[in-house]
This record gives structure tokens, C-alpha cells and sequence, in this order.
């Protein structure tokens, strides 16, 4: 903290509001601070800025409604390891009439893709990266569940990552986002083994659809292994899909024995309905 640097209590005089605004100004990421024992503290710099925001209106606009920049405030809470922050942002998104597409695509995911460049370029400790991983994993297990759909189910997705692929993140969000679709999915994990992959279809019950995803180019051999075990214990005309940055187009996705590639969690539910109706 820096000699100048101005308490929440000032800052609320400063702006004429009570002390509980400037500190939910805080808890939702709108007004950068800094916490030193029990106390938040702004830099002067800082609260010039939200005054200009506020002044002009730092919500941009989008198909004629205004959004305010979600994933910036959320990333600062997540670089600062503050999980209730966090929260409070993401309950937030929630309130001002955003579904859990948005809140995953448009405010969590972007976060943390911006922390990972942060932490690629050198400007963020490792530790800082894993800590806000963990804290973004904890939100979905929070969240997620409140958007699992009741009644009659679409069937069993099973999902998950082959040998070698370590990052959970992204399938955990697109599980969510698959359960909110109405069908029940089993999430296998990440770094699954290819005959553990493929004895978890085997036990399945109702399984309709199953769903792999791939971050790395270098996670393909295991990806194809993978494919190749769930080929010899399930019936051939039960759907492989793939998906994630390590396959880039159709045709590594038939190279690696999948029946079909998307490329986003919006082609993926469309291609789980068709599923759905076949059925």
C-alpha cells in the first residue's frame, strides 16, 4: 500500500455513497483495491478511472443491450485468488438476466484464457495461474449444478480427455452446458486411459453419444488410441465426437477414427439433437 493510497471509507465520501456501495463496487470487480490486514485501500489512479466509467458508462452495447465487461472483473478477482469475488461477479452475470452460456463463454472462459496469455508472457507467477484454475474449477462446481435439467433425460454423453491431456476446465464447462441441454453426462475426467475410457462407455447405461476433447496437437496419438479401445467394446454406430484446439479441422478428426468434429460447444449441441431425434 502506497502512502497515498485511499481507504473505502474516504472513497465513499469521496463519491457520496454509502461505505456498503463502495465495497460491493469492490466485491464485483467494478473498482480495483487492494486488501492489507482487514482493510481495502485504492489507488487514486484507480478511482479516477471509475469515476470516469461511471460518468461516461463503461458498459458497452450489444444487440441493443448494455454488458458490462464481465470477464475483465473476473479475471481481477481470479489474479487475486478471491474466490468469493468471483463469485459475487458470476452471481452478478446471473442477475442481470445472462444464462450459462454466457457466463461460461462470454465471461469465465475468456478470463481465464486471458490469465493463461498473462502467465505465457511472463507476466504472472505460475502459482497466481494454478490458483485462479483451482478457484475457477470450485465456481463451476458451484454453479453448475443450479442448471442441470429435470425430467425426462436424452440419454448418457459421455465426456472426457485422453492420456496425457491434463486440463479439466474446459470439459467441465461444456458438461455443464450439455446437462443444461437435458441429457445426463458422465465426466471421465481428463488424463483418462483408453481402456478406462472405453470400460466407462461399456458400463454406461443409456450412453448415446460420446465426446472427447483435445487442447493439444500433441494429445492425438492418444486420442486415436482412445478411439480405437471404444470401437472394440461399443457398437459401431454409437457417435465419437471430437472436439477442442488440438483438432483443427474434419479430416484429423476421421484420421483419428472419430465420426464427427466440432468445433464449438454450440456445434456440438446441435450435433447431440440430431442424436437425440434419431433416437
Amino acid at each position: 500500500m502506497a502512502d497515498s493510497d485511499v481507504s473505502l471509507h474516504d472513497v465513499a465520501e469521496m463519491l457520496d455513497v454509502h461505505y456498503m456501495t463502495v465495497y460491493r463496487y469492490v466485491r464485483q470487480g467494478q473498482l480495483p483495491a487492494t486488501k492489507v490486514g482487514r482493510s481495502w485501500y485504492v489507488k487514486p489512479s484507480d478511482l479516477e478511472l471509475f469515476r470516469d466509467a461511471k460518468a461516461h458508462s463503461s458498459e458497452v452495447s450489444e444487440g441493443g443491450k448494455k454488458i458490462a465487461p464481465w470477464a475483465e472483473r473476473l479475471e481481477a478477482q481470479l489474479i487475486q485468488g478471491d474466490q468469493r469475488g468471483a463469485a459475487e461477479i458470476m452471481e452478478a452475470v446471473l442477475r442481470s438476466g445472462h444464462d450459462l452460456y454466457f457466463l461460461y463463454l462470454q465471461v469465465l472462459s475468456p478470463a481465464m484464457s486471458a490469465i493463461g496469455a498473462r502467465w505465457a508472457a511472463g507476466n504472472l507467477e505460475i502459482f497466481v495461474e494454478h490458483r485462479a484454475s483451482n478457484i475457477a474449477m470450485r465456481l463451476i462446481g458451484q454453479f453448475g449444478p443450479r442448471f442441470a435439467r429435470r425430467g425426462v433425460s436424452k440419454g448418457t454423453v459421455v465426456l472426457g480427455s485422453p492420456a496425457s491431456e491434463m486440463h479439466t476446465l474446459s470439459t467441465s464447462m461444456v458438461a455443464d452446458l450439455i446437462r443444461f441441454e437435458g441429457w445426463n453426462v458422465s465426466d471421465v475426467g481428463a488424463n483418462m486411459p483408453a481402456e478406462a475410457f472405453a470400460e466407462a462407455i461399456r458400463q454406461g447405461e443409456d450412453v448415446v453419444a460420446v465426446c472427447i476433447g483435445v487442447t493439444m496437437p500433441g494429445s492425438l496419438p492418444a486420442a486415436q488410441a482412445t478411439i480405437g479401445a471404444i470401437r472394440k467394446v461399443v457398437p459401431r454406430d454409437l457417435p465419437i465426437l471430437v472436439g477442442g484446439a488440438g483438432v483443427a479441422s474434419d479430416e484429423i478428426a476421421r484420421d483419428l477414427g472419430a465420426d464427427r468434429r466440432s468445433g464449438s460447444v454450440y456445434e456440438l449441441i446441435e450435433v447431440l439433437g440430431e442424436v437425440a431425434r434419431r433416437s
